[in-house]
């Protein structure tokens, strides 16, 4: 089952922490690897071309200077965020086997907590009303992520032998009624429906104006 990460595309357009070789040779290295894997060709994609003309630019002390050629580029990368919204990367992750997958197992550790923070911040949570954990047996075995608040645990985890990816539950579940519910790898395709199904299930006001999410 393959998969394509659309961190390479957000990195891409906002490349500003990216100021020394060392980092621009990581950045451009990490993209034409996610591209690979994806099945693409790293020449011909537009993330992978970004980091290596900033490569280029910094050995030449241009990253200071407006490059409005850049633009096609920028634009492919953002047509590829659009198109990677209908398929996100942490459902075809929690459906696969990624034991002892190293690069598998980074893209889980990245996207699983995102996630996450993202049902959170549709549930109106600010990063202090919650705790994240990942607990994982050893490096090579794919853990779970624990989100826990005041209202609300959520434990996503890899679908193995038929179970389920997400879990969830109020915090003081052995109250009566507070039942544990759970929701399969697709439902993180559309996690605005999700968080809402979580809301009500869970009988969570989301009214508040909520924190701008990073």
């Amino acid at each position: 089952m393959s998969y394509d990460l659309d961190f390479r595309f957000r990195r891409a357009l906002h490349p500003e922490g990216l100021t020394t070789f060392a980092s621009c040779m990581a950045a451009l290295n990490d993209a034409a690897s996610d591209a690979q894997r994806a099945g693409y060709d790293p020449g011909g994609d537009p993330a992978v071309k970004l980091f290596a003309r900033r490569l280029s630019r910094l050995a030449e002390g241009a990253l200071a200077e407006d490059h409005p050629d850049d633009g096609p580029l920028r634009e492919a990368c953002l047509s590829r965020l659009a198109e990677l919204k209908h398929k996100p990367a942490i459902v075809a992750l929690l459906r696969k086997g990624i034991d002892y997958m190293p690069e598998d197992l980074r893209a889980f550790r990245r996207e699983g907590q995102r996630a996450l923070r993202q049902i959170a911040f549709e549930l109106g949570l600010a990063r202090a009303d919650y705790r994240l954990d990942y607990v994982a047996p050893n490096a090579s075995i794919a853990g779970d992520y624990v989100l826990e608040g005041d209202v609300v645990y959520m434990r996503l985890s890899v679908e193995r032998f038929g179970s389920p990816a997400l879990t969830y539950r109020h915090r003081h579940w052995k109250r009566p009624g507070n039942q544990v519910r759970h929701a399969s790898a697709g439902k993180l395709a559309d996690i605005p429906a999700l968080a809402r199904q979580i809301a009500v299930h869970l009988q969570i006001e989301v009214g508040r104006s909520q924190p701008t999410l990073m």
